[in-house]
């Protein structure tokens, strides 16, 4: 059967979240899901015991988010493409909620509300430039930047995506279903890091 949906997951140092994200992904998984996982650069985490049927598990040097996410993306199958941080967490309805979705729309990206569980905040229609609060056609989106700093792939990510949508080149479609909780204030994540420097 035609593969709809494939979710990335590029992974780096949350093992335990990880697992956790995985075994909630995996229990909403049908024949038309796949999850890419890849491991970037921490040898000593093994996901084997993931990697069948419809999951499958790439380990590579470091490389960054950035080229992770554009390998995921050529690796993946789906016609559509999902991005899920690694410490992240998903509503049980996630995988549904986006499945039906593509049966019932065809536009080029599938946007969602998500919560912050940090400071528990719902935004709806958000506007943050993270590429996990949206699925989008394969086919069609973008890729990431792989020359850029940190974070700053994300926001030249999200202004292709919004400039595509401006001259019509990408068509949008907002669900109102919070299926993604956004874990902002991880100890030891690169933004805690830099709230918390000295």
């Amino acid at each position: 059967m035609k593969v709809k949906l494939s979710i990335i997951i590029p992974y780096f140092e949350t093992y335990e979240l990880t697992k956790r994200l995985l075994d909630c992904l995996i229990s909403q998984l049908t024949n038309e899901v796949e999850i890419v996982l890849i491991n970037d650069g921490c040898f000593e985490d093994d996901f084997s015991m993931y990697d069948k049927d419809n999951v499958r598990v790439y380990t590579q040097e470091n490389q960054g988010v950035a080229k992770t996410r554009n390998f995921g993306i050529e690796a993946s199958q789906g016609e559509y493409v999902a991005f899920i941080d690694c410490d992240d967490i998903i509503t049980s309805e996630y995988v549904n909620v986006l499945l039906n979705a593509i049966d019932k729309y065809d536009s080029d990206i599938l946007n969602f509300n998500w919560i912050d569980i940090y400071y528990n905040v719902i935004y709806r229609n958000p506007k943050n430039y993270a590429p996990w609060k949206a699925i989008y056609k394969r086919e069609t989106m973008p890729r990431f930047r792989e020359d850029r700093e940190y974070g700053e792939e994300d926001i030249d990510f999200q202004k292709e995506i919004e400039e595509g949508i401006t001259k019509g080149k990408y068509s949008i479609t907002h669900l109102d279903r919070v299926i993604y909780l956004y874990n902002s204030n991880r100890e030891g994540s690169l933004i805690w890091k830099k709230e918390h420097k000295g």
